[in-house]
C-alpha cells in the first residue's frame, strides 16, 4: 500500500501524486464578499459625493450679478433719499414716492433687466413687521417667498422718527 496512488484531484505539481489539501479550489468566503461589497459601496459613494460637490455650486442660482444688483439698489436708495442730517437717515416722503412707482419704472431707474426680479422692503430691525407710512407699506417689487436671491441690507432711520433706533432696508434680487 505504500506505492498506491490516491484517486481524485492532482496535487500541487499537477501530476496526480501527493495529497490534495483543498486550498487551491476554495470558494468565495464571507470575508471576501464583505470586503468586496464594502469597497464597491465606498467607491460609488465617493464618486457621487464628488460629482454632487462639483455640480452643487453651479445649481444654486445666485451669482455675483444678483448680489451686485441688490447692493447697487440699496446704495442708490440710501444715497438719493437721505435727508443729510444724519448718516443713513432717509426722507420718508421721498422713500414712499419712490417705492410707489411701477416695477418697470424702477427697473429702468435701477438698471435691471426685464428678467430680473427684485424686492425692496423696509422692516423693523428684528424683521417682525413691514414699516408703513400714511397707511402704505414701504415695500415694492415681486413677492419674496424665500427663494435663492442676492441680498443686501442697510440699517437706516426715517426723518420723521418712525424707526427708533432704526429699521432694516432689505433689497433682494433673483
Amino acid at each position: 500500500m505504500v506505492g498506491e496512488r490516491q484517486q481524485g484531484r492532482p496535487g500541487r505539481n499537477g501530476s496526480g501524486r501527493g495529497r490534495w489539501d483543498g486550498r487551491a479550489d476554495r470558494g468565495q468566503t464571507l470575508h471576501d464578499y464583505t470586503v468586496g461589497i464594502s469597497l464597491f459601496i465606498i467607491t460609488v459613494s465617493t464618486v457621487l459625493a464628488g460629482l454632487f460637490g462639483f455640480v452643487g455650486p453651479l445649481s444654486t442660482g445666485v451669482g455675483s450679478e444678483e448680489v451686485s444688483q441688490s447692493d447697487r439698489i440699496a446704495t442708490t436708495v440710501v444715497q438719493n433719499l437721505t435727508t443729510g442730517r444724519q448718516p443713513n437717515e432717509l426722507d420718508t416722503e421721498r422713500l414712499s414716492q419712490t417705492l410707489d412707482r411701477s416695477e418697470s419704472e424702477l427697473r429702468t431707474r435701477w438698471g435691471l433687466q426685464r428678467s430680473a426680479q427684485f424686492n425692496v422692503t423696509l422692516t423693523t430691525l428684528n424683521g417682525s413687521r413691514i414699516v408703513d407710512h400714511d397707511g402704505s407699506k414701504l415695500a415694492t417689487g415681486a413677492r419674496y417667498e424665500g427663494n435663492a436671491a442676492g441680498s443686501t441690507a442697510r440699517i437706516v432711520t426715517l426723518g420723521e422718527g418712525t424707526c427708533q433706533p432704526g429699521c432694516r432696508l432689505a433689497v433682494r434680487t433673483w
